[in-house]
């Protein structure tokens, strides 16, 4: 059997001011632990070396005054 919009509105309510309490004491716990309580974070690996980078292209050849096109 469905609920009456009242029960529902209630129920809203009831479950959302203990979602708020739930959180203020949560929030609460976290600050007053502070970074003690928290696990510490696992050491990073050291990074990988570069890979070397590819070889330059040789450079185009230069323009000597014969070589100009018109």
């Amino acid at each position: 059997m469905a609920r009456s919009k009242s029960k529902h509105i209630r129920l809203k309510n009831r479950r959302q001011t203990q979602f708020k309490q739930r959180m203020k004491r949560r929030k609460a716990e976290a600050k007053t632990a502070g970074s003690a309580a928290r696990k510490p974070r696992p050491a990073r690996k050291p990074a990988a070396p570069a890979a070397p980078a590819p070889a330059a292209a040789p450079p185009p050849p230069a323009h000597t005054a014969g070589d100009q096109a018109t």
